[in-house]
């Protein structure tokens, strides 16, 4: 029986939803699952991408336009694990919160490896900085001024002329970036967004939000620390998000998600399960997760695929070092996904397509 985590747990996944681990006693688990987490079909349906990106190629082809790489909730140039709750403030100042993040968390740079593999291939990248806690309007608006800055003088943009872009976008960057193609950007903006690929992206809404929020409308106490953020992750918001923010018929959009077995050494066990309950509990009956995101939330545009054996982390090549020394070390397996394989491709894919 699905059991839900403790308040005090709940608490800590609301301040960073990325720090939640649940109990160490559940990282681990020698038992057999008596139900795969995909059955055959299942496995259809979704497009699984088992081993396409688990080792480099020699070449890879990039885009002639610059990429722009877009983080997640509580990213901005380093992910950063374990902060203090006055960080989680949405209107504080970003130079601020960032000072602030240095002194009392544990950072790593959230693109991890990615930037440098691009650039090294001859891709022009631009790294978004928003503010971590921020609502969507607010990210999105301090990214299209980061975008006016960093295009106005780009030794790419021809005088008189737009600089053409390519959005990249990690989890709610990707919603960041949706709003700021239907919502911000205009002829008058010095770039144009001409592609958006979001990779884990709650496009309808996450089931980890949904759980949050309704413990938070419980609780005083975590209601006032509660990011802005949150209740706009919420499958209840993103219906009307995606009614008032609509695609733009000249940029082309892709889309990728990923599934984790839950299972194993797992940092995303807890929410993966919190993910699965509430689907089921409404009667749904597709629940691959990356333990944050759903597939089905995950598609947007043209789908390219779901990638299996791959958590919300992975993603962003910040992956479970654990998790990858046991598999070796025990189970003498090969890790299927490198990160940085995904982001290379993207490149080959955007150039293909002339961006």
């Amino acid at each position: 029986m699905y059991k839900a985590p403790l308040r005090a747990s709940a608490g800590l996944f609301l301040i960073h939803p990325l720090t939640y681990v649940g109990s160490f006693k559940n990282f681990w688990n020698f038992k057999a699952e008596t139900e795969s987490h995909v059955n055959a079909k299942e496995q259809y349906d979704i497009q699984l991408i088992k081993d396409k990106f688990s080792k480099l190629r020699d070449h890879y082809g990039v885009p002639k336009y610059p990429m722009v790489l877009c983080h997640g909730l509580s990213g901005f140039d380093t992910l950063t694990l374990f902060e203090v709750p006055q960080v989680a403030d949405a209107n504080a100042d970003l130079e601020e919160v960032a000072e602030n993040v240095k002194k009392s968390g544990i950072s790593v740079n959230y693109w991890h490896g990615i930037e440098e593999a691009l650039t090294k291939a001859g891709a022009s990248v631009i790294i978004a900085r928003v503010p971590p806690f921020g609502s969507i309007d607010q990210r999105a608006e301090r990214l299209d001024a980061l975008l006016k800055e960093k295009c106005s003088g780009h030794e790419g943009k021809e005088p008189g002329e737009r600089l053409k872009i390519n959005i990249v976008g990690h989890s709610m960057g990707g919603l960041d970036a949706r709003y700021l193609i239907s919502k911000i950007q205009n002829e008058k903006s010095p770039y144009e967004v001409v592609s958006l690929t979001t990779i884990g992206t709650p496009h309808h809404g996450s089931e980890c939000a949904d759980f949050v929020m309704d413990l938070v409308s419980k609780d005083a106490a975590l209601e006032a620390i509660c990011p802005k953020a949150i209740p706009q992750l919420t499958t209840h918001f993103m219906k009307g998000f995606n009614k008032d923010v609509i695609n733009d018929s000249k940029v082309s959009y892709f889309s990728y998600g990923a599934s984790m077995p839950p299972q194993g050494v797992r940092v995303f066990r807890a929410t993966y399960e919190i993910i699965k309950h509430e689907i089921q509990k409404r009667g749904g009956t597709h629940f691959e997760n990356d333990g944050m995101v759903s597939v089905e939330s995950s598609r947007w545009g043209e789908y390219l695929g779901t990638l299996s054996d791959v958590d919300h982390l992975d993603l962003i090549n910040w992956t479970n070092r654990i998790k990858t020394t046991v598999d070796q070390l025990v189970f003498d397996k090969t890790p299927t996904f490198n990160p940085i394989a995904l982001y290379l491709d993207i490149a080959e894919n955007l150039s293909k397509r002339g961006f």
